[in-house]
């Protein structure tokens, strides 16, 4: 039986997730469905956790910062977790994805719509870790972690769309204060007709600028005769298109060959999206690139 020393040195769950930044409804998430940490309950019902406990969740953190996952490090022994921190990192280790905590934290602003506070919390991120980190290891992950959510139910598509509507808005501003090459290669970005995904169009506008490029956005739905139109007026170099799995296909692939006869082969085209290949060959003079890693090589590669 503890003691009323030993309970004033218990700790609410208020000041577990301040010490922890693992917030309350993770906290009480974990314990139903894993069954850590096993709360003390005071007569009144409210819990109570030990600094053992504490010192635990923030060690589980730190797990969960480096990469792990909730449903491996909550339930990990001690000699796991110790294991699990102690492997070595790289020498030059990249910054982490978003950890369970800090999504947990933009959820509860998108379930609640603080447009204002979820913009303060996307400049405080590209601020602390510069715009091609943000976007490749921040925004990213983010933004596939709550497609995944929508996709099993655990998120309305009202809250999917609030998130990307924030995102455009933000990039829009974002890529105002990048400095343009004012001699580098155009970019002309769109995406085909029946494609209503445009939010890569906006990420990939910043990569192009960050490499070197000028990105010249036409937007969503654009037939292929108005893309090409655009590349010949523009005197562009490069055509960047973005296709997500919701119209990746064949057809896709027809759209993509048309347009590559439209141009010469002087004028490069790429394609990002998850929807862009998949397994299948894709139709000649096409470039590829799924990851938003791998399109930002790509441009450095072609401005330079």
């Amino acid at each position: 039986m503890s003691t009323t020393g030993d309970r004033q040195n218990l700790l609410s769950i208020g000041d577990v997730a301040d010490a922890t930044g693992i917030s309350t409804d993770t906290i009480r998430v974990w314990e139903r469905r894993y069954g850590r940490p096993v709360p003390i309950r005071l007569p009144s019902g409210h819990r109570r956790y030990t600094v053992d406990q504490m010192h635990w969740l923030r060690r589980v953190a730190e797990a969960l910062a480096q990469g792990g996952r909730p449903s491996k490090i909550v339930k990990a022994d001690e000699a796991e977790l110790d294991a699990l921190l102690e492997d070595k990192q790289p020498e030059t280790p990249e910054p982490a994805l978003i950890s369970e905590a800090e999504l947990d934290r933009y959820l509860d602003l998108i379930r609640r719509y603080r447009e204002n506070d979820l913009l303060d919390l996307l400049w405080a991120e590209w601020n602390q870790h510069g715009p091609a980190v943000f976007l490749t290891r921040r925004l990213t992950p983010l933004l596939e972690r709550v497609g995944s959510m929508w996709a099993r139910g655990d998120l309305d598509v009202r809250h999917e769309h609030f998130l990307s509507e924030v995102v455009v808005y933000f990039l829009r501003a974002a890529r105002l204060g990048l400095e343009v090459n004012p001699t580098g290669p155009v970019l002309v970005l769109a995406t085909l007709e029946g494609e209503t995904h445009r939010l890569g169009l906006y990420m990939a506008a910043v990569i192009c600028t960050l490499g070197g490029g000028r990105p010249h956005l036409l937007g969503g739905e654009t037939p292929c005769e108005e893309i090409a139109s655009a590349a010949r007026e523009l005197n562009a170099a490069a055509i960047g298109l973005s296709v997500s799995l919701a119209t990746g296909g064949v057809q896709t692939d027809r759209c993509l060959g048309h347009l590559r006869e439209m141009l010469p082969e002087s004028v490069r085209i790429v394609v990002g999206g998850r929807g862009g290949r998949g397994a299948r060959r894709g139709p000649r003079g096409v470039e590829y690139a799924e990851r938003l890693e791998d399109f930002y090589d790509w441009v450095k590669g072609w401005t330079a």
